[in-house]
């Protein structure tokens, strides 16, 4: 076992078969030495294709508090998330008691301390007040850095459409061969191929090449998502920056179901930081009204009072002085 030069936690070079956790155990007992691998309950904890999570804990002995998480990255997610920097963001939120503990890493994952808590109640008053405190929190967290982001990464994920990302081409390229090789019956899919190549299907599809992909999408203009994405940027640069709105380190994740809360203490907790960037902090505020309304904005965004009780909450926690932005004529 060796530790990270940059964040002095222990590391695996090892690969964990997210169909077989013999070797996950291995790595969990080197760290928990009286644990036994006989001994292991591995439970999955996924709610989508993309948090690939289980809970660790010993027989007869489901104790949170002395339980751990494995997280697996997607197949092929290092074409779109900067696992390294990932990690040092974890560590530097963990220092600020934001973020789960990491435990030992390795090639594909990592192991944490396990987060107490169940899924908040959205129709509950309560709830908006907890996640709006846990968010001045996060955004309070001194932290370097250069700008927004929020406008790299929309194009990042734009290029996994077209042939600009070289690494995904390739893979993509590979893994049709291994299944023309092996006379694969799926049947071909534009998002699905896509979806297989980062990991998110399980199990694969038949992937398309860049070429295929290109056919099939030869309606879409990306030309245009690229422009509207340039223009928001402008709108950010020339408007926002202006008027001094704080640049943060945002979230990028603010539905419910990211956020837990330990009924012993009303302490709340995070789950994901995957899509943490740094931008202005109102694109977590407005995100998380746009998730409490998901697709039927006219009836479930939330009214002026949830708003301003959210605002409100926000600016007793945050660090920085936003004191005028609040009005009670609301």
């Amino acid at each position: 076992m060796s530790a990270s030069a940059n964040t002095a936690i222990p590391y695996e070079e090892a690969i964990v078969d997210v169909n077989s956790l013999e070797i996950a155990g291995r790595l969990i007992c080197s760290i928990k030495q009286r644990w036994a691998t006989n001994k292991l309950v591995f439970k999955n904890l996924n709610n989508d294709d993309h948090l690939v999570r289980y809970v660790v804990f010993l027989k007869d002995n489901e104790n949170e508090e002395y339980s751990a998480i494995l997280r697996i990255y997607p197949t092929n997610s290092d074409v779109y998330t900067d696992h390294r920097e990932q990690l040092r963001l974890l560590t530097h939120l963990a220092h600020h008691q934001q973020a789960p503990q990491i435990l030992l890493t390795f090639t594909n994952g990592y192991f944490s301390s396990y987060i107490q808590g169940k899924i908040l109640d959205i129709r509950e008053q309560r709830t908006h007040e907890l996640i709006a405190q846990k968010l001045a929190k996060l955004h309070s967290i001194p932290i370097k850095f250069h700008g927004p982001q929020l406008s790299d990464k929309l194009m990042h994920f734009i290029d996994l459409f077209t042939n600009k990302n070289l690494a995904l081409h390739d893979r993509l390229l590979k893994m049709k061969n291994e299944n023309e090789n092996s006379n694969s019956q799926n049947i071909k899919s534009v998002f699905k191929s896509l979806k297989t190549a980062i990991g998110f299907n399980k199990p694969p599809v038949f992937p398309l090449t860049f070429v295929e992909l290109a056919l099939r999408l030869k309606d879409i203009s990306w030309t245009e998502i690229s422009d509207d994405i340039d223009r928001m940027k402008l709108i950010f640069d020339n408007n926002w920056s202006s008027l001094t709105i704080p640049v943060v380190l945002c979230l990028n994740n603010m539905t419910t179901n990211n956020f837990v809360c330990d009924i012993k203490d009303q302490s709340i907790s995070i789950i994901d930081f995957d899509h943490c960037s740094h931008n202005y902090y109102l694109i977590d505020i407005v995100s998380y009204f746009l998730a409490m309304a998901k697709d039927n904005y006219d009836t479930k965004y939330p009214a002026r009072p949830v708003q301003k009780l959210f605002l409100i909450q926000y600016l007793k926690y945050s660090k920085f002085n936003l004191s005028t932005i609040i009005y009670n004529q609301y």
